[in-house]
């Protein structure tokens, strides 16, 4: 049987490779960066290196009040070589832009989808040129050596995540690059709020735990000995929708009659929330630096229940009113958890 690849093992088949060292500027040997790859490619099918992985990105999360987009959750200190974990809504994509150097990037959970074009000939007419898309399932492992141009899209419905491995200079200015390309971008940043907003808590709520959510869903799948652990460090971090997946993973149950399972309270005190109802759509809406935004849309058969969400800072799910069901209570305050909105009492 085939030892299993763990993180350390990666490390130390890296530090064998020529790599510069951290700081230099020099691009390294394109046989040192196929060897990484090589490397990348027998880890990221073991479950046993993903498990290290994720272990490491839900103690970034723990620790980052507001994530932002790549982020690395381990650095080999010498080389200054990055590991960074990539989430991927349904029809995610940072656009068409271009990459300085080295990087070598996995799908580790659902599909990507990488269209590449000819940075030479965009540039000698000034216009994105295509060259070729590529299919990416979990599993698939890609590098990029010089600099281009290229564009990872999800289009299916559901989350991705991939591991992205790239050099300190990732980021630096493009030297070469004699006027602009239409089209093309540098990586976009999801706009946030000022930090100081209360808008600004929910928006980094609902950035952290989609992320752990689709981190669960990957750990489900996995019969290593350390996911039952992480499954609960990600119930911890995570929605009422992760607690009820890492229960049903462990073979647990959840219910809301049990006594204090469900309390939740506003995840800002100052958060300015109402109630709209169009037509047969009930809507909770957030006072924001744009203006209100529409972040929940129920059926209107909710609506007495988000009124009382609208007004009440803290509340237990059970006390949620109107016509409704205790299931659908269940189902209320776990959309309204999941939007971020709301934080569950421990």
């Amino acid at each position: 049987m085939q030892a299993a690849v763990k993180l350390d093992d990666v490390r130390t088949e890296f530090a064998a490779i020529e790599f510069p060292r951290a700081g230099e500027q020099s691009q390294p040997d394109r046989n040192a960066v196929l060897a990484a790859r090589s490397t990348i490619q027998s880890a990221v099918v073991d479950n046993e290196f993903l498990a290290d992985c994720i272990a490491l990105e839900l103690k970034l999360i723990s620790a980052t009040e507001f994530p932002r987009g790549l982020t690395p959750f381990f650095t080999i200190p010498d080389l200054g070589i990055r590991f960074e974990f990539g989430y991927w809504p349904p029809g995610g994509t940072p656009g068409p832009h271009e990459h300085n150097t080295w990087t070598i990037t996995a799908v580790c959970h659902n599909e990507l989808e990488v269209r590449t074009f000819d940075r030479a000939e965009s540039y000698r007419r000034r216009e994105l040129v295509p060259k070729n898309n590529f299919s990416a399932e979990a599993g698939r492992v890609g590098y990029i050596y010089e600099p281009s141009i290229h564009a990872p899209i999800n289009t299916s419905a559901d989350w991705s995540v991939s591991l992205h491995i790239s050099s300190s200079r990732v980021g630096e200015p493009m030297e070469d690059c004699a006027g602009l390309v239409a089209g093309l971008t540098s990586p976009r940043r999801r706009r946030m709020p000022p930090t100081t907003h209360p808008y600004a808590r929910v928006v980094a709520k609902r950035a952290r735990t989609q992320r752990v959510h689709v981190l669960a869903r990957a750990l489900a799948g996995m019969n290593v000995a350390g996911v039952p652990r992480l499954l609960d460090e990600c119930a911890a971090l995570g929605s009422h929708s992760t607690r009820k997946l890492a229960a049903r993973t462990r073979g647990r149950t959840m219910a809301l009659d049990e006594p204090g399972t469900y309390v939740l309270r506003r995840t800002h005190p100052e958060l300015m929330l109402s109630r709209r109802i169009v037509g047969d759509t009930v809507a909770l809406m957030t006072e924001t630096t744009a203006g209100p935004v529409e972040d929940l849309a129920m059926n209107i058969v909710a609506a007495d229940a988000i009124a009382y969400a609208a007004e009440e800072p803290v509340f237990d799910a059970r006390d949620l009113p109107g016509r409704i069901t205790d299931e659908e209570r269940i189902l209320i305050a776990e959309a309204l958890e999941d939007s971020g909105l709301f934080t569950r009492e421990a």
